[in-house]
C-alpha cells in the first residue's frame, strides 16, 4: 500500500480546511486495517478535532460506516470532490 499518496491527500484535506470548507474523507471499496495507514492512525484525534469526517464502506471503529450508494449520494451534496 502506499501510504505516502494517504499522506498527501490528508495533507491536502487539511489544507482545505483552513478555509473553512467542509471536508470529507472516505476510504471506499476496499477493506482496510488502520494500522496499516499510520498516517492516518496517527492524525485521527486531529482529524476529528478540525471537523474533517471520516467514512467508509466497510465498518471501522474510526470511521462512519455509510452504504456506498448513500455515500454517491453524498458526493452529489458537494461543490468539489478530489479522488486521490
Amino acid at each position: 500500500m502506499n501510504t505516502g499518496r494517504h499522506s498527501e491527500g490528508l495533507r491536502m484535506a487539511a489544507g482545505l480546511s483552513l478555509l473553512d470548507d467542509k471536508i470529507d474523507i472516505y476510504l471506499l471499496d476496499k477493506d482496510f486495517n488502520v494500522e496499516d495507514l499510520p498516517v492516518i492512525e496517527n492524525y485521527v484525534g486531529i482529524i476529528r478535532t478540525i471537523g474533517i469526517g471520516l467514512y467508509s464502506n466497510f465498518i471501522k471503529d474510526e470511521f462512519g460506516f455509510m452504504p456506498t450508494v448513500d455515500i454517491g449520494r453524498k458526493f452529489a451534496e458537494y461543490d468539489y470532490v478530489i479522488p486521490y
